[in-house]
């Protein structure tokens, strides 16, 4: 699994695609060939098929285990 930074969000490649192999394609229709790809980057003569990481932030919480 690779992980790429653009700017200040995060994604992990699930494929590439040579720009010139892509005739008459959507960014729509790419993201479908690939399984969670909701990102298509542009790289020179690549895309890439991307799914962004989003960061949540969550705090435990402790479970009260008395009995009634």
């Amino acid at each position: 699994m690779k992980i790429i930074n653009v700017n200040d969000d995060r994604y992990v490649i699930c494929g590439t695609v040579l720009a010139q192999k892509v005739t008459n394609k959507s960014t729509e229709e790419l993201k479908n060939q690939y399984h969670l790809a909701d990102t298509v980057l542009r790289n020179g003569d690549k895309f890439y098929l991307c799914m962004k990481i989003i960061n949540a932030e969550f705090i435990d919480i402790e479970q009260n285990d008395s009995t009634v």
